[in-house]
């Protein structure tokens, strides 16, 4: 199953209670706080996403249930990711829109 988490803007500024994610080396929002879903994003130098089109562009982010599953077909950009304990990530266009696929295991 596919539920709408949250759109991922990037930034170079640092935003009210970002988090840094230290596996990705990268800050970001909570979409839970933003009444929009956006999750603002700010990649140190030195990330290993800093290089790739999660960090030249927004994404649109689905919550799935299986992320294996859910890639099978899909040509993917970036992942899959741990970027934290629990949480994986993974990325693919879609009619050139960049999607993020986010598989929560608690």
């Amino acid at each position: 199953m596919k539920k709408f988490h949250h759109i991922g803007l990037v930034t170079d500024t640092e935003k009210p209670g970002e988090m840094y994610f230290d596996a990705l080396k990268v800050w970001g929002t909570n979409p839970d706080d933003d009444p929009n879903r956006i999750e603002w994003v700010r990649f140190a130098p030195d990330s290993p996403l800093a290089d790739t089109p999660v960090a030249k562009g927004p994404h649109i982010s689905w919550a799935v249930d299986d992320l294996d599953k859910e890639l099978e077909g899909k040509d993917v950009a970036v992942g899959p990711l741990e970027a934290a304990p629990g949480v994986r990530i993974a990325y693919f266009f879609s009619d050139e829109a960049l999607i993020e696929y986010l598989e929560i295991k608690q």
